[in-house]
């Protein structure tokens, strides 16, 4: 074999690769420690609510008593008026908090990245609400709008100006508690969008420029867009904390007054923790699980949808 420059080479002899033994055991071993933490954290938790909702569950002499009833717990709970109560409050709170958060984060993203000074500063003020326990805020905001002891109300009183009542009123009550979780968690979504917004090539921007497109129609038409990502993101997990809430209500109106600010996690920690009933709070536990795994597959389905309607 002669090479480009006329000089003979040696051919090349090719050898058969060496194949790693023990690879394919190593793949699953790798994983193995990852399996046993699902398992130990999700599946068997799962497997246990299940094997409950289907039953009769009491302590008798310090040990759980378990008899089969079937579907006897879920057919009370279409009768149980706070479960749907709380349900519909869930959702009145969880929609409130995450459209709210999401343009509050969107807009102080854009508004922090076309800042000339002080953005560093603006920054670390920002994210502050966020890195405070929950259990903290609430006790501040009980302090702030309690309508016996609140710094608001005595502030408003040495003014000779009628108190507030926030937290005694079943309207006053829920807006309260989102205006808390709104300013607790805001700094979230605005982390989420400012870094995306720190990762869009300037290039497209100073195109759009260029074109003559304001700064209005820049961020509407060019930035919103490369942002869906990231809002998207931001607002999914806004949703599960969302249906997670237990703090604010807790701390600030114990789920009162009345039902007024009952959310799911309120009820069925007062099932299972105060009535200790084990086997309907479990059945009550799956319905929530059922009803958020329903609406993330709408979810994913009015997202293909909107994909293919895009790309016709």
């Amino acid at each position: 074999m002669t090479s480009r420059l006329g000089v003979e080479t040696p051919p090349r002899v090719s050898t058969p690769r060496r194949r790693h033994q023990g690879g394919g055991a190593f793949k699953y071993l790798a994983v193995l420690p990852l399996i046993v933490l699902i398992l130990g954290l999700i599946a068997f938790p799962l497997g246990a609510m299940i094997w409950m909702a289907f039953g009769q569950v009491r302590i008798v002499a310090g040990q759980f008593d378990y008899t089969p009833i079937g579907f006897g717990n879920f057919e009370r709970i279409p009768a149980d008026t706070t479960f749907i109560t709380s349900l519909v409050n869930s959702a009145v709170f969880i929609i409130a908090t995450v459209v709210i958060t999401v343009v509050l984060g969107t807009i102080l993203a854009l508004l922090t990245d076309r800042m000339v000074r002080g953005q560093q500063l603006f920054q670390n003020v920002l994210i502050l609400p966020a890195i405070i326990a929950p259990v903290v805020i609430s006790i501040i905001w009980l302090l702030l709008l309690s309508p016996q002891f609140g710094l608001i109300n005595k502030v408003l009183s040495a003014l000779h100006l009628p108190i507030q009542t926030l937290l005694g009123q079943k309207a006053g009550a829920m807006a309260a508690i989102i205006g808390v979780d709104v300013w607790h968690w805001t700094p979230i979504v605005f982390l989420f969008v400012y870094t995306a917004l720190r990762g869009i090539d300037s290039s497209i921007i100073e195109a759009a420029s260029v074109d003559g497109a304001s700064a209005f129609q820049t961020a509407r038409s060019v930035i919103l867009p490369l942002l869906v990502p990231a809002i998207a993101g931001a607002a999914a997990i806004r949703v599960v904390m969302g249906v997670k809430v237990f703090d604010e209500m807790y701390l600030l109106t114990f789920g009162g007054p009345g039902d007024a600010t009952t959310v799911i996690s309120i009820y069925l920690r007062s099932v299972i923790f105060d009535r200790f009933d084990y086997g309907y709070g479990a059945a009550l536990s799956l319905t929530v699980l059922l009803i958020m795994l329903v609406v993330v597959l709408l979810g994913l389905g009015a997202r293909g949808l909107t994909r293919r309607f895009r790309s016709a």
